[in-house]
């Protein structure tokens, strides 16, 4: 009987690894496998017909490929000593690397690694001009506060690029005090690289940031946007109605190398910056791509945001996207079909010089297994070309250009990754010579389950972020929709995702923007969480772009002229929540980022244009920046102040504050919001001197009886 049971279980044995095969090696992402079967091609005569797809470097005459990984969390990262690579951040399980690409293949083999993926390119938003602004007076005056607060001892980040250091809108209202404090421009040769990374140049203090002048122009050479987007979160104005929120912050530039790896190096780089000078920072981050991985937050970068959110207490602001008007999303159900079809919609280049294509990302939900192929027809529906199918085994469908006629031609390339956690994914790249001369439909078949596509653009420089539509022809087609459209980061569980409304009264009804992406996503939590102004908003941009957008004011400053101009797009309504939460971290330093996406969502505000709330396209509502932070300010010492409370005065106070109380103190403590004790007395006639404080927010801590009692005080 024993030995039946034993024959028994080595044949479910059998069984079990005949289905669920052991991967003894990473799992590869689609761009590791295209990349590597690139490298194996024979021909290299199509090469030059397809975009960028990877961020290659070369270093001392050597080729580097900038890559992800996913390690075992006990991995202490010893198994790279042995490879030419250049290892930049780690959080938690998520390493970034540049790899000397002859070693890839092997570096696929080390059992530390569970996934490695290419660091996949990034492009620049995509802008509408119109006309709005908006303001915090409330706050920066002090009404019915504490205090008045306006960012004073926070950091912000802004990760972007088009910044132009020189602006009189990085100064004080007054255009005194210079506020930013370092930027990392990684484009620019020559270092020093901030410490711990190997590329770059770090520009510190004003005199060397005001000489450098501005980033350096890349592959966007009209770049003006970082600019716009820090006047939002923090301008002083330059003598302006146009002032950002945050006024008396400090900031930290990063213009990141277009690739997701070099974003968390420039994350990383940040956090270190505000560890060293013990304050607190928000980061904000108004770009957004849809192929960084599972579009369900659980990409190798929404890891890494979430670890260092979580570990770090670093605060992510991202903008939902720009997409919510574009039918470029499809979602199949094939519990009552087999086959799915859709017509992909394509762009041109008046919409970008650097367009050439689109991407085609498709994902299947819960164990779906699905394949998927493109059909050709010519302007008359007549099928002229079907390409090979692909499935999700981890395969490539290698570069292919195929003349259609004499003169259009298609071109493309597929890949796909053996499934993690269920989930499987394929990106299709095809570009047509002449769209509008034929038909390009998508087809998807699986068994069952359900399976999601999006269509957006695709660049030669960089991947677009801007949707394309599908398009149904008959019943058995699918429309495409703007469902499931926030893009990646803001999918990530940990930052807090901004839709874009209209603001301007007498003007425009304060409805949702047509532009602003919807959800849902695909996991339970809601995105966006929450929604602020972001058409048509007023602020700095670059005077050295190349191609400025109209100005709606111009100042004169050392004798260089500056603008402001209005822009439009989440990437607006993004860095004023980030002026926001800047605005809060003054009011109350010990606020964790859930904290503080709760209290935005507490003090949302609803009306007859949000509709009930929570939804897909407004998440909680508009931000009500006054409530928010006063109830930051509410927070301050919370747990420590709700049951024994003590009588201060005056509030605020200069000198010296007064304890009113008949019980004997036995000892006085004075805390910072940081949690530091910075006076210590056992006065008998129940008096502290403050005299020596900064002015602030403070906690007195009061011993009476062997029982502590705390309340807050301003120092004046």
């Amino acid at each position: 009987m024993k030995k039946q049971y034993f024959v028994t279980l080595c044949i479910l044995v059998m069984v079990l690894c005949w289905v669920s095969p052991v991967h003894s090696q990473a799992i590869k992402g689609n761009g590791v496998n295209t990349f590597l079967a690139k490298k194996t091609k024979k021909s290299t005569e199509s090469q030059n017909a397809f975009p960028e797809r990877f961020c290659t470097y070369t270093i001392d005459g050597k080729e580097y490929i900038s890559l992800i990984l996913r390690v075992k969390p006990e991995s202490n990262l010893s198994f790279l000593n042995k490879y030419d690579a250049f290892v930049g951040s780690r959080q938690g399980r998520i390493v970034t690397l540049r790899l000397n690409t002859q070693e890839l293949e092997q570096l696929c083999q080390e059992k530390d690694i569970l996934e490695i993926e290419t660091s996949r390119k990034v492009a620049t938003p995509l802008l509408n001009s119109a006309l709005s602004d908006m303001k915090a007076y409330d706050v920066q005056q002090g009404f019915n506060l504490l205090q008045s607060y306006t960012g004073r001892d926070v950091l912000i980040g802004i990760a972007d690029w088009g910044i132009d250091y020189t602006h009189p809108t990085l100064y004080d209202t007054l255009m005194q005090e210079y506020r930013v404090l370092a930027a990392w421009d990684q484009f620019r040769n020559g270092g020093p690289a901030p410490e711990g990374f190997s590329y770059g140049t770090l520009i510190e203090g004003k005199d060397n940031l005001l000489s450098a002048q501005c980033d350096t122009s890349n592959i966007y050479d009209s770049a003006y946007h970082a600019t716009h987007v820090a006047g939002i979160t923090g301008g002083g104005g330059a003598g302006t109605d146009y002032r950002g929120l945050a006024i008396d912050s400090k900031w930290l530039f990063c213009s990141w190398l277009l690739d997701e790896a070099s974003a968390m190096d420039c994350y990383s780089w940040m956090r270190n910056v505000a560890k060293q000078m013990n304050k607190r920072i928000v980061i904000n981050n108004s770009w957004g791509v849809y192929i960084f991985g599972y579009m369900d937050g659980s990409s190798m970068l929404d890891e890494f945001i979430n670890d260092m959110s979580d570990n770090d207490s670093v605060v992510f602001v991202v903008s939902a996207g720009n997409n919510g008007n574009t039918p470029f999303h499809i979602k199949a159900d094939f519990s009552q079909i087999d086959t799915a079809r859709s017509e992909v919609l394509f762009g041109n280049k008046s919409v970008s010089e650097h367009y050439w294509g689109e991407t085609i990302t498709i994902q299947g939900e819960n164990n779906t297994n699905f394949s998927s192929c493109l059909e050709i027809f010519n302007a008359s529906w007549q099928k002229v070309y079907q390409t090979p199918w692909i499935d999700c085994s981890g395969n490539v469908i290698e570069e292919t250009v195929q003349a259609l006629s004499e003169s259009n031609t298609v071109t493309y390339r597929a890949s796909s990754r053996y499934p993690v956690d269920n989930r499987s994914l394929v990106d299709w790249e095809v570009a047509v010579t002449h769209p509008n001369d034929c038909h390009v439909v998508l087809i998807i078949k699986a068994d069952e389950g359900t399976v999601h596509a999006w269509n957006v653009a695709c660049l030669t420089k960089a991947i677009g972020n801007w949707g394309y539509g599908f398009k149904s022809i008959s019943s058995d087609y699918l429309q495409g929709d703007d469902a499931y459209g926030v893009s990646e980061p803001g999918l990530a569980e940990k930052v807090i995702t901004v839709a874009a409304y209209r603001y301007k009264r007498n003007v425009w009804t304060p409805a949702i923007a047509s532009f602003s992406s919807r959800g849902p996503n695909m996991t339970e939590y809601y995105k966006p969480e929450i929604a602020a102004p972001g058409q048509g908003i007023i602020s700095s941009v670059s005077s050295f772009s190349a191609d400025s957008p109209t100005s709606n004011n111009i100042v004169t400053f050392e004798g260089r002229d500056y603008m402001f101009s209005p822009l439009s797009g989440t990437s607006m309504s993004g860095p004023m929540i980030t002026g926001t939460v800047a605005l809060m971290l003054e009011a109350n330093p010990n606020l964790s980022p859930e904290e503080i996406k709760t209290i935005l969502i507490q003090t949302a505000k609803t009306d007859s244009y949000t509709g009930e709330c929570p939804n897909y396209t407004w998440g909680y509502g508009k931000v009500d920046v006054y409530n928010a932070v006063k109830k930051a300010e509410e927070k301050v010492g919370l747990s420590s102040l709700e049951q024994n409370e003590i009588n201060v005065y005056p509030i605020p106070a200069e000198d010296i504050i007064y304890i009113k109380t008949d019980e004997k103190i036995e000892r006085i403590g004075v805390l910072d919001m940081l949690g530091r004790e910075r006076l210590v007395t056992n006065s008998a006639n129940n008096e502290v001197n403050i005299s020596s404080l900064e002015k602030g927010v403070y906690i007195l801590n009061v011993s009476e009886n062997g029982v502590n009692k705390k309340v807050k005080f301003i120092k004046k």
